[in-house]
């Protein structure tokens, strides 16, 4: 019996051992993550906000770098329709305006060089007896010609009015008498302004016999806010350039405006 009960014991044992190997091995346990600890970014305090005056831009500032070789564009073709007259016309300019008989003012240059833009027809249309604001002449203002839109300002261009003006002294190439010859600007066509585009304020109707007065002691009225850095003026010899009104002397000015007055000046 006793025999008998070692070996049930020990078949018991072996039993359970081969339980045991049958199992499935319990799997590792996976090695804890590695996390990347966040780093906290400081926080820097926010700037202080100092109220400061914003300057205002330049007053009517219409125009980019673009448009300013637009502008330079249409007063070179304006020079060309210059020197055709001129051509046509004894070697002389036309006259700021046309006058009647009495020497009251009547249309402006701008119409006089219609027919050299290709405008004959609407040059025929106007009558060259009658003021610009006659009832037959004051219906042509709206046939605007391209040639003369300069300012991008909607109150300006949708009134008609240009800011390609003529300098008007006695002195310049427009004396209000006109009949200037090319031949008598004797401080030489690259040191004359021949037309500027002047500021939205001096702006006028196309047609009317209105253009920039300029003075020996006040040259710079209605230039210099057209552009950041100055004005555009068209020069005798075609050329079209921006000047620095800020920089430029009142005497030395003048000396651009006059026609025959012997100044040393600087473009």
């Amino acid at each position: 019996m006793r025999v008998i009960a070692i070996i049930l014991v020990m078949a018991l044992f072996a039993s359970l051992e081969g339980c045991r190997s049958k199992q499935k091995p319990a799997a590792p346990e996976p090695p804890p993550k590695e996390t990347k600890e966040k780093k906290e970014t400081p926080v820097e305090p926010p700037p202080m906000v100092v109220e400061t005056k914003k300057e205002e831009p330049a007053k009517n500032v219409k125009r980019n770098i673009l448009q300013r070789t637009g502008t330079g564009k249409k007063l070179q073709d304006i020079h060309r329709a210059l020197q055709m007259y001129a051509n046509d016309n004894g070697g002389k300019l036309p006259p700021p305006y046309t006058k009647d008989a009495s020497g009251k003012p009547l249309l402006s240059w701008r119409v006089r060089l219609l027919p050299y833009f290709e405008q004959d027809n609407l040059y025929r249309m106007f009558n060259q007896n009658e003021p610009w604001d006659s009832p037959t002449n004051k219906a042509l203002l709206k046939y605007f010609p391209k040639i003369y839109q300069s300012s991008d300002d909607y109150e300006v261009k949708s009134v008609f009015k240009t800011t390609f003006l003529a300098p008007v002294a006695n002195e310049t190439v427009f004396p209000p008498e006109g009949g200037v010859s090319l031949a008598g600007v004797g401080d030489g066509a690259s040191n004359t302004i021949f037309m500027v585009d002047a500021d939205n304020e001096v702006a006028t109707e196309w047609t009317r016999p209105v253009d920039l007065i300029v003075t020996k002691s006040f040259p710079h009225r209605g230039l210099g806010l057209s552009y950041a850095g100055g004005f555009m003026a068209l020069f005798g010899d075609g050329s079209a350039q921006v000047i620095p009104a800020g920089q430029n002397s009142p005497a030395n000015l003048w000396g651009l405006f006059t026609r025959a007055g012997g100044e040393a000046v600087r473009r």
